[in-house]
């Protein structure tokens, strides 16, 4: 099986609750860090079983929200997911 590589964004412990806090969506997240966490690793397990080789990328809240402000994006998954694939764009790696 080729895998595909990917970039999923990773929020650490200290950032989670600023990163509810600026998502337009975050009341919908988990409050507690350890059930975010193990969903996000059950995701990562789930992408690499289907070939998906994910690169974790720490998102700071702050520049995501700069960056959907300055890009016309709204700090939901849809902008979240442009963001990722901004900075996937700039790493260089070949899809």
């Amino acid at each position: 099986m080729v895998k595909s590589p990917a970039v999923v964004g990773y929020i650490s412990r200290e950032d989670y609750a600023e990163y509810r806090a600026v998502c337009v969506d975050g009341d919908s997240m988990p409050s507690d860090y350890r059930v975010f966490l193990k969903s996000y690793n059950q995701h990562l397990g789930e992408l690499r079983a289907s070939g998906v080789f994910p690169t974790q990328m720490n998102i700071k809240p702050v520049e995501l929200a700069a960056w959907c402000k300055s890009n016309g994006h709204a700090i939901d998954s849809g902008g979240r997911t442009a963001y990722a694939n901004f900075v996937f764009a700039g790493l260089n790696i070949k899809r």
